[in-house]
This record gives structure tokens, C-alpha cells and sequence, in this order.
């Protein structure tokens, strides 16, 4: 374990301390070791309303994946939830119906918001915020349930949720964290250990580490919706895609040599090139590539109105 591996996300806005109160208290005792209910006197009446989330249906603008529906942790065919809509010459066949979902909601179905980040923009506000303390990519999810209703089984997320609660409440199980890096974001049918069993209610925030099991169950009367703010890690397989972009920085080769004479020189300036880049790279310096490569997105401002 490297010196990279133990140093704490930098913090210069106050988006963590909302969430999770204390984040001198929360880096050092609970970031990656055990889960946490944080309650909170912030109103998150931006982290999207049920009262929004109609309107959002309203215009009929949403299109499947954005929203996905989910019962008894098997995902609802398309055409339950959708209908083809004609967009001047073209049509849109994954345009959601705002009537089929509600009667889907009203039979057990919870519905599923995928980066809600991307068109919501108090959400995206929430998200790039987390995102710049962390120095880790940061998507938002949103999952809408009826009461006594558990949309997934018992899982592992390959990120650590921030999960916070807007409207109604919800039961949470959550198991212990892996213990090494032998894991797989997957379904568990033996989960582990319970690290904490509690109730959310609006205002509350629960804390889930990276690759620690859990499942939620909506707890009547009324439906339950929170917000997940999932905080995208590194693995092995980034760190070994940003090594090569690192070996092959400044390095320039005659694609085609005409000879083996040719082929020799070209083997001979490779391997000094990453010799000569192996030497002076440190392992703190591969994180942070990875790191930045992962969390890259195309820039989605826009000044029109300067225009």
C-alpha cells in the first residue's frame, strides 16, 4: 500500500460537511471502514422532489435508460413503461409515459433515475461540488418506492453512496465492507455480516462504503424517494490504462519500419523510453491519472444567454 492509497480527499467546499457533519471525524473513523447515519438540518428540497420528478414526466421529455423500472429486483420490460413518440420526422421509442409509471408505482414498481446529474441542475450543482472535494468521479441516482416494497436484493456497489433521504422513509441493511480487493460489484445471496440496520427519514443522510452489501425496503404510509450520490473509485484496470497512457506520452515511432534493422532501432528507443518514464513515475502520480481519467466528462455549460 502506497502513501497514495492513504492520503485523504482534499475538501474546499462545504457539500461533505452537509452531508456528513464532522469531515475531519469522517475521513479518519468511517471513509471506507463502516457505515453512518448523518442527521441533518439542511433541506434538500434540490436533490429533486416527487413534486419534480412529475413535472419532469410531465413534459414528456425523459427517455428510458434515464428512468428505468424495477420490482422485486428484476428490471421491467421497456414497453411497460414506455411509448413511441413522434419528434418532427422521427420517433422516439423510449420516450417514458407518465400514465404507465404511475400505474407501474401503483402496483409495486419502484422507479429508477439514472444520472439524474446530467439534467437536473440543482442535482448537478450537488454532484460536481462532491465531486471537486473528493477528487473522484460523482453520479446521482434516484429511486422512488412504494411502501414495503425492496426494488434490489442485497448488492455491492463499485463506489462509495452517499444516500440521502428527500421524501417518506426507508429501512436499510447494510453489511460489513470487503476486507481486501477481492470482490465484485454483484448481487449477494450471503452478504456478510450487518454493520448497521436503520430507518431513514427525510433529512437523514446514511453513509455506505465502497463494495459493503445493502438492500433498502420503503416503510409506509406513502412512497419513499432518496437520492444516491455514488462516488466512482479506481481499480486495478484504471491504474493499468493510465500507465500506458503515461509510457506513451512524447513518444513518437516510425510506424512501419522497412527492416529488421528498422525494427531493432525502434525496439531499442521504446524500451529506453519506458525505462527512462518508469524511473521518474510515482505511484502517486499513476493515482491521480487514473483518478483524473475516470472523472473526465465532456464540459455540458452553456452560456447562450451572453449571446
Amino acid at each position: 500500500m502506497t502513501s497514495a492509497n492513504l492520503q485523504a480527499p482534499p475538501l474546499t467546499r462545504p457539500t461533505l460537511a452537509e452531508l456528513v457533519g464532522d469531515t475531519a471525524d469522517f475521513l479518519t473513523a468511517t471513509w471506507r471502514r463502516v457505515p453512518r447515519v448523518h442527521s441533518t438540518d439542511t433541506s434538500w428540497t434540490g436533490a429533486l422532489s416527487v413534486a419534480d420528478l412529475d413535472r419532469v414526466l410531465a413534459c414528456g421529455t425523459l427517455t428510458e435508460p434515464y428512468l428505468e423500472m424495477v420490482e422485486g429486483g428484476r428490471h421491467l420490460p421497456v414497453r411497460r413503461y414506455t411509448t413511441p413518440r413522434p419528434v418532427g420526422p422521427t420517433a422516439i421509442h423510449t420516450a417514458v409515459d407518465p400514465g404507465k409509471v404511475r400505474t407501474e408505482v401503483s402496483k409495486g414498481a419502484t422507479v429508477l433515475l439514472r444520472n439524474v446529474e446530467h439534467w437536473h441542475a440543482p442535482v448537478a450543482a450537488l454532484v460536481q461540488s462532491l465531486a471537486g472535494e473528493l477528487g473522484r468521479k460523482t453520479e446521482a441516482f434516484y429511486f422512488l418506492s412504494p411502501p414495503d416494497r425492496q426494488a434490489l436484493p442485497a448488492h455491492r456497489d463499485d463506489a462509495d453512496v452517499f444516500v440521502i433521504q428527500v421524501q417518506g422513509s426507508k429501512s436499510w441493511t447494510v453489511h460489513t465492507p470487503p476486507t481486501d480487493g477481492n470482490w465484485a460489484p454483484s448481487t449477494e445471496r450471503e452478504p456478510g455480516d450487518i454493520a448497521l440496520r436503520t430507518v431513514l427519514h427525510p433529512g437523514d443522510v446514511l453513509y455506505v462504503p465502497r463494495g459493503a452489501a445493502h438492500c433498502a425496503t420503503g416503510v409506509g404510509p406513502g412512497l419513499s424517494a432518496h437520492l444516491s450520490l455514488t462516488v466512482r473509485e479506481i481499480g486495478a484496470a484504471q491504474l493499468q490504462d493510465a500507465l500506458r497512457t503515461l509510457l506513451a506520452a512524447d513518444l513518437f515511432l516510425s510506424p512501419r519500419p522497412v527492416d529488421d534493422a528498422g525494427l531493432a532501432q525502434i525496439a531499442d528507443r521504446l524500451l529506453d523510453h519506458y525505462r527512462a518514464r518508469l524511473a521518474d513515475l510515482s505511484a502517486e502520480e499513476l493515482v491521480a491519472t487514473a483518478r483524473t481519467a475516470l472523472a473526465t466528462r465532456p464540459d455540458m455549460a452553456s452560456d447562450l444567454a451572453s449571446l
